[in-house]
């Protein structure tokens, strides 16, 4: 189907689904045929952004947290060492 002349909703959705899979692993190989499947194919790689942030978030925290106790025990002892 011809973008120009398909309705605003499809329109829309095919441009947010492009614009989405300039910046993430997602491909536009696949071709929704309606406004419906547009929005779905949108949500999901909006969806596995969103898990995948939330990974990458928990394995950032998880490795501060664990220089902060290398930190820590590194700092406890050297007090004891300068005792």
């Amino acid at each position: 189907g011809d973008i120009l002349t398909a309705n605003l909703a499809y329109q829309y959705f095919t441009s947010l689904h492009w614009s989405l899979t300039q910046f993430t692993p997602a491909s536009m190989e696949v071709t929704p045929k309606n406004e419906i499947e547009r929005l779905f194919n949108v949500v999901v790689i909006m969806s596995a952004m969103v898990i995948f942030s939330t990974f990458i978030s928990a394995i950032t925290n998880a490795m501060n947290q664990l220089r902060n106790l290398n930190s820590e025990r590194n700092e406890q002892a050297s007090l004891l060492r300068r005792y």
